[in-house]
Order: structure tokens, then C-alpha cells, then sequence
């Protein structure tokens, strides 16, 4: 069936830049290593998308309306279906020791953070610095290369993923999900307990399983801490071997 807004889609795909063909990002492992963009710091497999909900870029989105389970597409993305148009108001020149006394050496082509927003910086001299706050992809034109993995309809199925998008490096199958009524239950495996940013992760969990499954009221995280391990059965004795006569030498009563 055709994909519709709202569902939960699991996606491949490979973004490029257009003119240049440079990949900066990428799912899938063997193309990222074809392309010199492999890193052994990300995870590489399908990503789970939620359709027209603003997780992909807007031309992206549009394109997976419509699109069906097992589909390959390949699409070209204007910039304003992508990082939009360059904003020349978003460039500004400052005092190089400004930046000094935040702890940033300016260097250009350095990325940095400035009043809780990223910015690049384009160019260093006399004492001022030019920042630029545009997106580095700002005004390009990319391409992308899409493949629709699999629909995800089960509502399980659905917390369970959501959950992988925010808690990665643990196998998305040690959560054990229930769902009773407007309850949900999610039991925590023990390796996620000091998993970094953890009560973050829960709290935007928490969230979005609100708005994606309204009738829920109550979402419940589980931690069990296994103190003792239950004490195995001592083995039991082996019953003596019982002798059985060789074969044509069976005991016989005397006639």
C-alpha cells in the first residue's frame, strides 16, 4: 500500500551534494566506504522515519508520500526543499577577541558554537573574524538515492524502534514492551541504565509515544536490579546401571 503522513517507515539512503557528488550522509555501510565517508563511529543501517513529521528534508519527505514498501527512489532536492537559500544577514564580522575569550582560536573553515548556535568560520585577519551562521549546505543542490526498507504497522514494533532512534548501541530487542489499555511498559535492559543522556532519552521517549499513540496515558520505564542469581538444582545422583544379559545367554528356569 502506498505510504501515507504518519507512518512509520524504515529508510536507506544516500544524500550527496550535486555538483560535486561529495556523500555527506549515508546509512548504508558499503557505500559509505566506497565513497570515502565510511566512520567507524556511526551505526550503519536503516534509519526509522516518521512520514511528513519534519525528520527528513522537506523535499525527501514529500517524495516518501506516496512511495511503497521494497521502492527505490532517486530524487534531486532545490535548496529550499533542503538547507535552504544562502541568507547573507546570517554572515557577520566580529572581534577576533571575542571568540578569544570564549576559548575558540579562530581558524578558517573551523566550525564553533556562538550563542547556542553553529556557525563556520569563512575567514581570519586584522583582528576580526567573519562567521558565517548559514547551514554549510546552504543554498546547494543535492541529490538523494532512497530506499523504503519496510513499513512498520505493529504498535510494539513502532515504541520499539522509537526507542532505537534515541538509545543506540543496544540491541533494540532486549526492551520488552507491553501494552495493556492506555499503559505502557517498557523494561529497561541493564546495560541501558547509565547509557549517556538516559533521562533524556526517556523523557523525548515519553513524548513522542504521546503523540504518536493518543490513547495512551501512562508510560513506564522499568529498571530491575538482579541482586542474587537463583541457585541452581543440585545434581541429582545417577540411578546404578542396570546389567542385561548378553544376547542367547538369557537365564533359563530348569525344566
Amino acid at each position: 500500500m502506498p505510504i501515507n503522513n504518519g507512518d512509520f517507515i524504515l529508510v536507506d539512503y544516500v544524500l550527496k551534494v550535486k555538483d560535486t557528488g561529495e556523500v555527506f550522509d549515508v546509512t548504508i555501510e558499503n557505500e559509505a566506504k566506497a565513497a570515502n565517508a565510511y566512520s567507524p563511529d556511526q551505526s550503519y543501517e536503516p534509519r526509522l522515519v516518521a512520514v511528513g513529521q519534519g525528520w527528513m528534508l522537506k523535499g525527501i519527505d514529500e517524495a516518501l508520500v506516496g512511495a511503497e514498501e521494497g521502492q527505490e527512489k532517486e530524487i534531486d532536492l532545490a535548496p529550499e526543499k533542503a538547507f535552504g537559500e544562502r541568507d547573507g544577514t546570517k554572515v557577520r564580522i566580529v572581534p577576533a577577541r571575542e571568540l578569544t575569550k570564549q576559548g575558540i582560536t579562530p581558524k578558517p573553515g573551523a566550525r564553533i558554537e556562538v550563542g547556542g548556535q553553529l556557525a563556520t568560520i569563512r575567514s581570519v585577519g586584522s583582528g576580526r573574524v567573519t562567521i558565517d551562521f548559514n547551514h554549510p549546505l546552504a543554498g546547494k543542490q543535492l541529490s538523494a538515492k532512497i530506499y523504503v526498507r519496510k513499513v512498520v504497522t505493529e504498535p510494539a514494533e513502532r515504541i520499539r524502534e522509537l526507542i532505537h532512534r534515541r538509545i543506540r548501541g543496544i540491541p533494540k530487542e532486549r526492551f520488552i514492551i507491553s501494552m495493556v489499555g492506555n499503559l505502557v511498559t517498557i523494561e529497561m535492559p541493564e546495560e541501558a541504565f547509565t547509557a549517556e543522556d538516559i533521562q533524556f532519552a526517556k523523557k523525548g521517549l515519553a513524548k513522542e509515544i504521546s503523540k504518536y499513540f493518543p490513547d495512551v496515558a501512562t508510560v513506564q520505564f522499568v529498571e530491575s536490579h538482579v541482586l542474587k542469581q537463583p541457585a541452581k538444582p543440585a545434581p541429582q545422583p545417577e540411578a546404578p546401571a542396570k546389567e542385561t544379559p548378553a544376547e542367547g545367554t538369557e537365564a533359563k528356569a530348569p525344566q
